[in-house]
């Protein structure tokens, strides 16, 4: 469809009254035919009359069978039109800021890191000026106790968690009076490391350090030598898992471009430190999204994620029970349910690994689950060992603006200070080559087999904001570089069959 991203749809014309034939109508107008010389102008397919200084109105106008005249519209079917405007925007970005997003991207020296990378996309995105009127809200995961230092041991475990303890540590299976270098898979007690009712040999043993990326574990008479030293614990209860503590931006919505600086001042100001309670983080950025649905009924609400790890905490493969849910089934669900309703929640994800990683190789089909929950299709993964990771994040964020409110058009303000009649609206979609083609009107989105339009609120039970082209009507008019879209008020509406 024509139209470039930063006006997004605003070369959509709406136009008001039945100057653009509309299928299966029969052509109307005043009592008597106008204009002198020139031919008469015939609907073809089923349009009404249009054209031709013989061809506006009176009972010399024709038009296509099984439509019916409404008389009511003699003299105010004259084409008036206005600007098109998409429905307002507002975006929630629910950032991880893991200490992971410390890691540098590509392989090259001075790379910068992933946070950096990240923060230069985003900044470059809210000033972008195909961002202008968007609504931004930024919030950081995880968040963490104040009370809580981000590293323990044994003698330092009350001092530095607190009431946040007790200090977590990694430890891995090691046979009796042994030492491996090898301190992959982890455990948390013995019973990890044995199947129950087996004599064990093994011992589940806290992981050293002896370098960089350099690890041993020793059990009994055995040990890793004197370079190595115990790998650092974690204060327990340091992130924080509560959903409602998700669902409060750290920085409050605002309107693009005016909000821009905020959100850079915050982004320059955060560090990244934690790990990823990915579960109770998209929780609440549903429930604030929901809350912004409720407030603003004529916006569109979204979340973006975007993250470099898989849901999880200082132990992988063990995540605390409080920071539930953290299998992908069961967020997903979480994302599914807020993706469903007459005010559906899209969930975009971003996702940004060393793809030659273990995690890396393990994230693209999660993620993918995740969105395709969200509603989005498929999630953006990108590689951080391309040293392209701004450009590409920023690439992400443009589509997924554009995806978020494709085929989303406001209701035309009435006219004359009349009101709109919802029986009266017909959407028409003309083609780069080829005649205007009339779209069906259906009665929900769940009404969508045979494509059309539906309206966000059904108008027998409420008012609508919305309307909404069905999925496959959406992708058609996409595909068409060239074409483009009417809303037509002031005709019989014209259903799918």
């Amino acid at each position: 469809m024509k139209y470039n991203r930063p006006s997004l749809l605003c070369a959509v014309a709406l136009a008001f009254g039945c100057s653009a034939g509309v299928k299966g109508q029969t052509g109307s107008g005043g009592s008597t035919g106008s204009g002198t010389g020139g031919s008469t102008t015939t609907g073809s397919g089923g349009s009404s009359a249009r054209g031709g200084s013989n061809g506006a109105g009176g009972s010399n106008s024709s038009g296509g069978s099984g439509g019916t005249v409404d008389a009511s519209l003699d003299g105010a079917c004259a084409a008036s039109s206005v600007p098109a405007h998409p429905v307002p925007l507002d975006l929630y970005f629910l950032m991880d800021s893991s200490k992971s997003m410390n890691d540098q991207t590509g392989t090259s020296a001075g790379a910068p890191t992933k946070w950096v990378a990240v923060s230069s996309a985003l900044n470059t995105f809210f000033t972008d000026a195909g961002s202008a009127g968007l609504g931004v809200a930024l919030k950081y995961f995880p968040d963490e106790q104040s009370g809580a230092m981000g590293s323990c041991d044994v003698a330092t475990a009350t001092t530095n968690c607190g009431s946040y303890g007790p200090c977590d540590y990694r430890d891995t299976c090691v046979s009796n009076n042994a030492s491996t270098t090898e301190v992959s898979p982890l455990c948390e007690t013995v019973t990890d490391c044995c199947p129950s009712g087996t004599a064990c040999t093994q011992t589940c043993a806290r992981i050293q350090q002896c370098g960089t990326n350099s690890y041993c574990a020793a059990n009994g008479t055995a040990s890793c030598g004197a370079g190595c030293s115990n790998f650092p614990g974690y204060c327990h209860l340091r992130d924080i898992c509560t959903p409602s503590e998700y669902a409060t931006p750290n920085v409050a919505i605002g309107t693009l471009p005016g909000a821009a600086p905020g959100l850079a001042a915050s982004l320059s100001l955060h560090a990244p430190d934690g790990y990823t309670p990915t579960g109770p983080a998209l929780k609440g950025a549903v429930s604030w999204a929901q809350q912004q649905q409720a407030s603003n009924p004529d916006h569109k609400v979204a979340i973006v994620l975007v993250t470099d790890g898989l849901p999880g905490g200082f132990i992988p493969g063990f995540p605390p029970p409080e920071c539930a849910p953290s299998d992908i089934p069961t967020i997903g669900t979480i994302l599914s349910g807020a993706n469903t309703g007459a005010a559906p929640i899209l969930t975009f994800v971003v996702g940004i690994f060393n793809l030659n990683s273990a995690e890396g190789m393990m994230a693209p089909s999660n993620l993918m689950s995740l969105a395709q929950a969200g509603g989005t299709g498929s999630a953006v993964i990108i590689d951080v060992t391309g040293n392209t990771v701004t450009q590409q994040l920023h690439d992400a964020l443009a589509q997924a603006q554009t995806k978020a409110i494709a085929c989303s058009y406001k209701i035309p303000p009435s006219m004359g200070g009349t009101g709109v009649s919802f029986q009266k609206v017909n959407v028409q979609f003309t083609p780069g080559t080829g005649p205007p083609i009339t779209i069906g009107h259906t009665s929900a989105s769940t009404a969508c087999d045979n494509g059309g339009w539906y309206y966000d609120i059904d108008p027998s039970v409420g008012t609508p904001t919305q309307i909404i082209a069905c999925p496959s009507t959406c992708a058609q008019f996409n595909a068409d570089v060239s074409g483009h879209v009417d809303i037509q008020l002031g005709c019989a509406t014209i259903s799918v069959g």
